[in-house]
């Protein structure tokens, strides 16, 4: 459970944090960061900022629902392949959506991100930290669906809510494991959006399986006009989801190769004005040793994906 402890404004917010979520003062003195290598195979990026402030501008707002958000690109420092390298990796591998075989797998790196969220108010706020991921084919954007006249709900990217209570803190980590976790969503994804029936329901055809798997025997039996890209995004990228559950709606998309995380982009969320900020530092691991660059390198890197993915029925 997390600890909630009393808070006093005006001190800023250590920078290391650990393994869960944890309720924290202000006035917490910093940790000494303990002094490691930096180099492509393994490396922590110097301290990402991103902020909310109580004047900004809604990014979305009806009738029914405002939604507060602030986003910042978060480039994982991933080296750009050479037209040798590209062309050695051979061609498309059978039942993956990329159009060529990808430079960067999951299994070539370990992510790992630390941060901390702060609430500079005098009152409570509910925040949500967005992990909208990258890969070197796409970048997520999930926006919104409009679910009927009374109802709005932002669409899926890895997103956690937290509450923060006034003049306080939380810390954690978002683990390795769930760093792959988030690769494996965004190619499953990828992978759904790619597909026939989501290509035919978009394009208002019959095309549909009413969400079964591609091979599902027994989608003959499901509404031929049911299937619906954006709800099974939704449960794929749900963070309660996981792609080793054996869930009908997700398993059946994930990819037999998995493209690595190049990025993403954080972000914070809240439904009432608020000031709030977060802090991250992220762990990277090079396991092969030949994917990465170092600090300060002045090598080309990967960069932001070519293509912007959405669910089928998103607004922005």
């Amino acid at each position: 459970m997390p600890r909630i402890t009393p808070a006093a404004a005006g001190q800023q917010p250590p920078t290391r944090v650990g393994s869960r979520p944890r309720y924290l003062p202000f006035t917490l003195t910093v940790a000494a960061v303990a002094a490691c290598t930096q180099s492509s195979n393994f490396q922590t990026t110097p301290p990402i900022d991103l902020g909310m402030t109580s004047t900004m501008a809604a990014y979305y707002s009806d009738e029914e629902l405002t939604i507060y958000e602030a986003q910042k690109p978060v480039p994982f420092p991933v080296k750009a392949p050479s037209a040798s390298e590209l062309a050695s990796l051979g061609p498309t591998p059978a039942g993956t959506p990329y159009p060529h075989a990808p430079y960067l797998t999951a299994a070539d790196e370990s992510i790992e991100v630390h941060y901390t969220i702060t609430n500079a108010d005098s009152s409570d706020h509910t925040v949500w930290l967005l992990i909208d991921p990258w890969n070197e084919f796409v970048r997520w954007n999930p926006g919104v669906s409009v679910v009927s006249d009374e109802e709005t709900t932002p669409n899926f990217g890895y997103d956690l809510p937290f509450l923060v209570p006034a003049t306080s803190r939380i810390e954690g980590t978002i683990t390795t494991d769930d760093m792959q976790e988030i690769a494996i969503k965004l190619a499953s994804v990828e992978n759904l959006l790619a597909s026939p029936q989501a290509q035919g329901s978009m394009d208002g055809g019959a095309g549909g399986d009413g969400g079964a798997a591609p091979d599902d025997p027994d989608q003959s039996s499901m509404n031929q006009n049911a299937f619906d890209a954006t709800a099974i995004a939704n449960n794929i990228f749900n963070p309660q989801n996981r792609s080793n559950g054996n869930d009908p709606l997700y398993t059946p998309w994930i990819p037999p190769v998995i493209a690595g995380l190049t990025g993403f982009d954080l972000g914070l969320r809240t439904y009432e004005q608020a000031n709030v900020a977060i802090e991250i530092t992220i762990d990277i691991q090079d396991v092969n040793g030949n994917r990465f660059l170092p600090p300060n390198s002045s090598q080309p890197q990967i960069g932001e994906p070519p293509v912007t993915l959405s669910p089928s029925a998103a607004r922005f």
